[in-house]
């Protein structure tokens, strides 16, 4: 893979993640947080390992992080309309999990 596809690969990957981990504590449905639950974790995983198999300059994290957000509010928007998140939270969230990844 390239660099923009690495990132592009890592964007969705992380975004996904951090999508599902927030859909677990604000789901209007409760009988699917079991499976967002393993989801966010299976993502994790399948993200640490994309990471670790590229070398990101502080210019390529905040490209991820940027994309990360657009994605996460796409599919809120997208396929989740009924849960609100703010954005405050969305950013942080970002920030959060991205210094988990990143260091």
């Amino acid at each position: 893979m390239g660099k923009t596809s690495d990132i592009t690969s890592i964007s969705n990957s992380i975004g996904t993640t951090i999508l599902h981990g927030l859909l677990v504590e604000y789901t209007n449905r409760k009988e699917s947080i079991t499976h967002l639950s393993k989801e966010s974790v299976e993502y994790r995983g399948q993200s640490i390992k994309k990471i670790n198999r590229v070398k990101l300059s502080e210019r390529d994290k905040q490209i991820i992080k940027n994309k990360v957000i657009r994605k996460i509010n796409n599919r809120l928007k997208s396929k989740y309309p009924d849960v609100k998140i703010s954005q405050k939270e969305i950013r942080r969230r970002v920030d959060e999990e991205l210094f988990y990844f990143f260091g």
